[in-house]
Order: structure tokens, then C-alpha cells, then sequence
């Protein structure tokens, strides 16, 4: 990987982890956890997209997907670790080509 690449990638990736610790910081708090509560529910990402026995609109599907996936991006952010921001400029992740 040419350093010009690596030097973007590096700061890609620090760009990716401050995201990361804002998602935690705005819902890894009381506040936070009633709004993802509330949009699982609202959006009743537990169930499917399509459901047996009622007419099929593609419209209303795609929909319904798309808020399922608001609210799973939200989550999968959460899995991911924090690191803390002065610890920021040596990522934990290693960026390959």
C-alpha cells in the first residue's frame, strides 16, 4: 500500500471511530435508550417486512424495511468498541489493501 494510501485509509478509519464513540456517547444513555426502545417499537423491527395474511404492498414493505434497517445500523453501531478519543490516532482495527 502506497503511504499516501495508508495515511487516507488511517484517517478514514479515525473518521469511522469517532462515529462509533458519538453513537455510543448519544445512545449509551437513559435518553438513548428510550429512543432506540421507542423505534423498535414504533417500527416493529422485531417482526417481518412482510406479513402473511394481509394484502402485499411492495411500497409499504420497502418502508418497513428501511425503518428496520435505521434502527439495526443503530444497534450494529453499538457492538462495535469505543476508543477513547486521545486514544484515537492508533486505530485498533488494522487497515489492509
Amino acid at each position: 500500500m502506497a503511504p499516501i494510501d495508508k495515511a487516507e485509509a488511517l484517517k478514514r478509519e479515525r473518521e469511522r471511530q469517532k462515529t462509533i464513540n458519538a453513537y455510543h456517547r448519544v445512545f449509551n444513555s437513559k435518553d438513548g435508550e428510550i429512543v432506540i426502545a421507542d423505534m423498535k417499537n414504533q417500527f416493529a423491527t422485531e417482526s417481518q417486512v412482510f406479513l402473511p395474511g394481509y394484502d402485499y404492498n411492495p411500497v409499504v414493505a420497502a418502508l418497513r424495511d428501511g425503518q428496520r434497517g435505521v434502527v439495526l445500523h443503530i444497534e450494529t453501531m453499538l457492538k462495535r468498541p469505543v476508543i477513547a478519543d486521545a486514544n484515537i490516532e492508533e486505530p485498533k482495527r488494522k487497515v489492509k489493501k
